[in-house]
């Protein structure tokens, strides 16, 4: 099902010639745990399965004036052997080259898992950037010029300097800021190595200090996998950094953000009445009464709730009325472009994922609700608005039919109502530029006719 979801997301942003625009969230402090967990997680890596697990890890990149930068690296294979733990990380060697040449280089490492148990001990067994431990795999890839600028070609580097670091441990290599640290002796130490020169490294390129500095940030990576759960030295460390950076007194006093956001509502408010049509009385409003006369979140309120992280912010216009004046950072959902049709499921030249009516929809794909979910997220609390908050309401009429948990869906109303100054500042009335939109959906699977 993914496989047909995303094909026809990517259709219909190459069709509108436009991407969607991001939600709109509050800062929120995302740490590379999540982003690991999420990676992993949401894509079902890990032990066990095909694809080992994945992470990105902070690189602490160097620059030939010797200035450092925070850069990251993305481990893209771990697999645990006997005493050893497979890897293969890519990253960028070298900054100074254009934008068009800037390719990244990628490392095929094995590192040990020593006896003792401790990080310190563990030590480089393979370090490649062609083929793996066993030479049948070519899993490194050199993305620095060769020759490099200097004249040295990858050939030597991999000769001359790569094979220095085989063999060394995390304990020797950890307090090495760039390869002029490197002993000489240390350096020649070796068979054949005794009329290699650091010197012809240490100003010939930054690639060479940036793989220590590779290795150094995996040696770190490497010491968060369970083998090294006793460490006491990285229980110490870990204390460390998390002191210093634990906020100061006054910030920790400060609420967190989340116990700052306002309580939301029912979307509904049962205190209201409405007209079910201009001919017949008003009416209490109900749980079901969906259209924005009887909505909690109006243009009194709705820029009490603007810009939080705990909501999904979407404009249910066409790209052509959303251009003209829109609220910043909603994402753009065009609902009778493709979520509705009465004609739809009649009609095989028409794209949209529901025919029939909105209280009684009918799905003209197999793939009608999954793609509907992609749309509007289940899982989300949704503040859904258009131009007058019409075709909300018939798009929460649809939602509640297909199973949706209405008390996380709001109908904000419509653009035309938000007119007040101090929504101002919160909206673009500037058209950036004249979109005609072409909607199609392909790869989906239409229910006959």
């Amino acid at each position: 099902m993914t496989k047909r979801i995303i094909p026809l997301l990517l259709a219909l942003v190459i069709a509108l010639g436009i991407g969607l625009a991001p939600m709109a969230q509050a800062e929120t402090a995302i740490t590379l745990d999540d982003v690991n967990r999420f990676l992993n997680e949401s894509a079902k890596l890990g032990e066990g399965s095909k694809a080992n697990p994945v992470a990105v890890i902070p690189i602490n990149h160097i620059d030939g004036p010797q200035e450092e930068d925070l850069f990251y690296g993305f481990v893209t294979f771990k697999y645990v052997a006997r005493n050893y733990i497979k890897y293969q990380i890519s990253f960028i060697s070298c900054t100074c080259r254009s934008a068009d040449v800037n390719y990244w280089t990628t490392a095929y490492v094995d590192l040990t898992l020593p006896e003792s148990g401790l990080l310190d001990d563990a030590s480089i067994r393979t370090l490649s950037f062609g083929p793996d431990g066993t030479g049948k795999y070519a899993a490194g890839f050199w993305g620095d010029s060769n020759p490099i600028p200097s004249g040295q070609t990858f050939e030597m580097i991999d000769t001359q300097y790569v094979p220095y670091f085989v063999g060394k441990t995390y304990g020797q290599i950890k307090g090495l800021s760039t390869i002029a640290d490197i002993d000489l002796n240390d350096y020649q130490a070796g068979e054949g190595r005794a009329d290699y020169q650091i010197d012809t490294w240490t100003g010939a390129t930054v690639s060479t200090n940036n793989i220590l500095r590779m290795l150094q940030a995996l040696m770190r990576h490497h010491g968060t996998d369970p083998f090294f759960a006793n460490d006491d030295s990285l229980k110490a460390e870990a204390v460390v950094e998390t002191a210093a950076q634990a906020p100061k007194a006054e910030e920790a006093a400060a609420p967190a953000a989340s116990q700052d956001l306002l309580p939301l509502p029912a979307p509904v408010d049962t205190t209201k009445t409405y007209k079910p049509s201009k001919d017949e009385a008003e009416v209490p409003c109900t749980e079901g009464s969906f259209g924005p006369t009887c909505s909690a979140i109006t243009n009194e309120n709705l820029i009490e709730y603007l810009g939080r992280p705990d909501i999904l912010y979407i404009d249910t216009r066409d790209f052509e009325d959303y251009l003209k004046k829109h609220f910043r950072n909603f994402e753009v959902v065009p609902f009778f472009a493709l979520v509705f049709n009465a004609e739809a499921h009649t009609n095989p030249e028409l794209p949209q994922l529901y025919g029939g009516t909105p209280t009684e929809p009918v799905p003209v794909y197999e793939e009608s609700d999954q793609l509907l979910e992609v749309l509007f997220p289940k899982d989300k609390t949704l503040f859904i608005m258009c131009q007058s908050g019409g075709r909300v309401g018939m798009l929460m009429n649809i939602l509640k039919a297909r199973g949706w948990d209405m008390s996380k869906i709001y109908n904000v109303g419509g653009m035309a109502q938000y007119t007040a100054p101090e929504y101002k500042p919160y909206i673009t009335d500037t058209a950036e530029f004249v979109l005609q939109g072409t909607y199609t959906i392909e790869g989906l699977t239409r229910i006959a006719p």
